[in-house]
């Protein structure tokens, strides 16, 4: 059974690593990946997300999937799809595996169902009002033929789409799997990675564009989420926008953070194989990222959700839904940080899973071949159209 699994950027790559992992463990299977990072990249990335060299065929698409801009996108897409479609047509997979809501999901799904290989899609259902992403991944998740879901609330709407029940597994969210014995890093291994010894509080900071409103530009609120950070946070830890449009007016701001050289506010491009341990390390997380809603729940760690970007996903209870005015800000951030809130933060359960999910989708991936291609639909009185 040949498995070919497409990684575009690291917000695939890391919550995908634990299947993959799980999948090259399996001798019956020939597991790849299609990956579009920068040319000679690729390498490195994978083996810091724990992919042993070898356990893999890598393909390398020689596409660096970073254009933030609709025209940049529909370029590169053009190219993916493309170079997509040869490496089927090369490799023969019986399934394609990927994962959630990215655009260049659009020119690498349709590929795979138009030579009839089977697709099977992780973190359907989900809701993100706020971005572009929303209607990508229910797009992908009609062309699916199995579906890995992180909730149940995930599992309905899949269902809800008209998915067969039969196809919809509960599996949990693949990336938590990684954090399931991730201590946090002590004061020395913060300094030694960051220059500086953290300062209470320590404050994550991740805010990304809104792809799907008519709001502000993306870089005065961002400049507003940094100036409420900086003011509360003792350390403030801030990585930066992933590649949507308005990227690059949310990064003009981090430039201006960075050129006012204060030893207290770290900038990353991003985290890593590090980012585990630091957001176990941290105080509060504040942001619009998917982290903050999947995955801090399991560190119990306080988050501020700013704006619309994650509006309607489900989350714990460690989780404040906070308005992008300077007000709201310092309100949500103050009560983050109250020590009553994270008592109560420490003890939420992860709407998201239990940290075990990549054995589950493993399980699904291996017999996605047994499907038929053909699927009912089934409608919202649970009766399929021959009914």
């Amino acid at each position: 059974m040949r498995v070919l699994a497409f990684v575009g950027t690291r917000a695939d790559l890391y919550p995908l690593a634990p299947v993959l992992t799980e999948l090259a463990s399996h001798v019956e299977l020939h597991a790849a990946t299609a990956v579009g990072f920068a040319p000679g990249a690729a390498a490195p990335l994978l083996a810091g997300a724990g992919l042993a060299d070898g356990s893999f065929v890598h393909h390398d698409l020689g596409l660096h999937l970073a254009a933030p801009e609709p025209a940049g996108q529909t370029a590169t897409g053009a190219a993916l799809a493309t170079a997509v479609g040869a490496l089927i047509e090369s490799t023969r997979p019986d399934v394609l595996l990927v994962l959630g809501d990215r655009w260049e999901l659009l020119f690498v799904v349709p590929v795979a169902a138009l030579h009839g290989v089977r697709i099977v899609h992780l973190h359907g259902g989900e809701v993100t009002e706020g971005a572009l992403d929303e209607r990508v991944r229910h797009a992908v998740t009609k062309l699916a033929d199995q579906h890995g879901v992180a909730t149940e609330g995930a599992a309905r709407r899949v269902r809800q789409l008209g998915e067969d029940p039969r196809r919809v597994h509960r599996t949990g969210a693949p990336g938590l799997d990684r954090f399931a014995d991730a201590a946090p890093l002590t004061d020395e291994q913060f300094a030694a990675e960051f220059g500086v010894t953290p300062r209470s509080p320590l404050l994550m900071v991740a805010y990304h564009p809104e792809t799907a409103t008519d709001g502000e530009d993306p870089g005065t609120v961002a400049r507003r989420v940094y100036a409420a950070a900086t003011a509360t946070g003792g350390t403030v830890l801030v990585t930066h926008p992933g590649f949507d449009p308005g990227r690059e007016r949310i990064v003009a701001v981090l430039d201006e953070l960075a050129a006012a050289g204060d030893p207290h506010v770290i900038l990353r491009e991003n985290l890593g194989p590090l980012y585990p341990a630091t957001m176990a390390r941290a105080d509060a997380m504040l942001g619009n990222s998917s982290s903050g809603i999947i995955e801090a729940a399991s560190f119990g760690l306080p988050v501020v959700n700013v704006g619309e970007r994650q509006r309607g996903r489900e989350h714990g209870a460690n989780v404040i839904d906070c308005a992008d005015d300077a007000a709201s800000l310092r309100r949500a951030i103050d009560a983050a940080l109250d020590p009553a809130f994270a008592a109560a933060s420490a003890a939420t359960t992860n709407p998201y899973g239990d940290s075990h999910a990549a054995g589950r989708i493993a399980a699904v991936v291996r017999a996605a071949p047994e499907q038929s291609l053909v699927k009912t639909f089934i409608d919202l009185d649970g009766q399929d159209r021959a009914s």
